[in-house]
């Protein structure tokens, strides 16, 4: 009897001895698949170890999109997350030439790189988000330490004086980048019969008034498609520009025709060697170029400083030749190019501010000066349409206010544009028409050939 009592107790032991065996190892495969949980979670935060975020490696870093409040400037941005003066301050200076830092506005988008763990998080990256595909990016990740020069000013207490004394402190300092998205062009081509009206046409195929604004400008403002009726026929091709499949903007027109009851128009976007530009040449080889604009201001703007060859400067106190035409704005509003060309520069530079230089043809060249920033895509051999925004009014540089200054190169030297006889109308040269008719002949059957929706 005994013996089947301690056979009875030892059977009971074991089973309950299982039983906890089998707690622990259910414990641990819990404590396992939750500590797998966390990491997924965790990965949903930060890319994969082979992703990057604007070519940043994001191996063990974490991005997070955050946007600019009413409240919100830059400095407390820096302070918020645990950058210095100094490293503010030298990031205005060296960002000056991409974008106007002073000019954030409300909900605008920027991102934090920092690399977390439990405890803490450190900063590796600043992003600031300037355009749906142009970034500014602050590099907080060197080490090394750089001097920055403090004054102060105390006072004496006998002489009531004020003596200035400097002290050298050390920063990290911070690398600034810019970056821009690679940019898709994709050629439409598109045809309609005017219904009503342009804009209503425009708006029934889904296509935005500012596309309008771009055939205008290639017929240089000779023809008006607001004259268009019912029944005229506007065929034309040009370029979209998108990234990732997602549309950006309307690039270059590159052929236009219009068809009314009257006659026939056609406009071909066409490189002429002989005059070292792009212009938009007729069925006769005749250029559709009209005269400068005379401001360089989308609004007008009045002129507060002329062309003056012994002009007293407000700043410097020196009497000093004033080579270009001030035209007085707010801050912010849209500096446009007089006439179409390429940007030769797009820069910033201590006199100058932020600052673009357009070459039209061999003779011909404008520059405006002084602004806050630039305008989407504007940049170095890229073209630009008559009237097209390039930047907008601020006082970058040496200026007293916001202001552009509108310079006019003529053959290399700057002259008064006020004075100059603008208005001369061009056609291609007898040595070069016969090339431009076969390519006029070409493009005349693609634009032909686009059916009409």
């Amino acid at each position: 009897m005994l013996k089947q009592f301690a056979i009875f107790i030892f059977s009971l032991l074991f089973i309950f001895a299982c039983n906890e065996s089998k707690k622990v190892r259910l414990g641990r495969k819990n404590a396992v698949l939750s500590s797998i949980d966390s990491l997924s979670i965790d990965k949903t935060c930060a890319s994969k170890k082979s992703n990057t975020f604007l070519d940043i490696d994001m191996d063990g870093l974490y991005v997070k999109e955050k946007e600019f409040s009413r409240r919100d400037n830059l400095q407390k941005i820096f302070k918020v997350n645990k950058l210095d003066k100094h490293q503010y301050r030298q990031f205005l200076e060296d960002s000056k030439e991409y974008y106007d830092f002073s000019d954030i506005r409300n909900r605008q988008k920027y991102f934090t790189i920092s690399k977390e763990t439990d405890s803490t998080s450190q900063l590796q990256y600043l992003v600031f988000k300037i355009s749906e595909y142009e970034y500014v990016i602050a590099n907080c990740t060197d080490t090394s330490l750089v001097p920055a020069v403090v004054t102060r000013q105390t006072k004496m207490s006998k002489k009531k004086r004020k003596q200035s004394t400097s002290n050298s402190v050390f920063f990290h300092p911070i690398q600034i980048a810019y970056y821009e998205k690679n940019i898709d062009t994709v050629q439409i081509r598109f045809a309609a019969k005017i219904q009503k009206s342009i804009y209503k046409t425009f708006k029934e195929h889904h296509l935005d008034h500012k596309l309008i604004e771009k055939l205008s400008n290639s017929l240089g403002g000779k023809i008006s498609l607001n004259k268009l009726r019912r029944g005229d026929t506007l065929q034309f091709i040009y370029n979209q520009l998108s990234i990732n499949g997602q549309f950006l903007d309307y690039g270059q027109v590159k052929a236009l025709c219009i068809k009314t009851k009257k006659r026939k128009i056609y406009a071909l976007d066409y490189f002429l060697k002989d005059d070292s530009s792009y212009q938009y040449v007729d069925a006769d080889g005749k250029y559709f170029k009209t005269a400068f604009l005379k401001s360089p201001l989308q609004k007008g703007g009045n002129i507060v400083s002329r062309y003056n060859l012994h002009r007293f400067h407000p700043l410097l106190q020196v009497e000093k030749a004033h080579l270009g035409t001030d035209f007085a704005a707010p801050k912010g509003a849209p500096v446009i190019a007089t006439a179409s060309g390429i940007v030769e520069v797009a820069q910033f530079t201590q006199n100058n501010g932020n600052y673009v230089k357009i070459r039209h043809d061999k003779i011909y060249e404008t520059q405006y000066l002084h602004m806050c920033r630039f305008a989407k895509g504007i940049r170095n051999g890229v073209r630009v349409s008559k009237g097209q925004v390039i930047g907008y009014v601020g006082s970058t540089g040496l200026a007293t206010g916001p202001h552009v200054c509108y310079r006019f190169w003529k053959r290399g030297v700057q002259v008064d544009p006020l004075r100059e006889k603008l208005n001369v109308l061009k056609q291609i040269s007898k040595s070069h028409i016969e090339s431009y008719m076969r390519h006029f002949a070409s493009v005349k059957n693609a634009l032909d050939a686009i059916h009409l929706r």
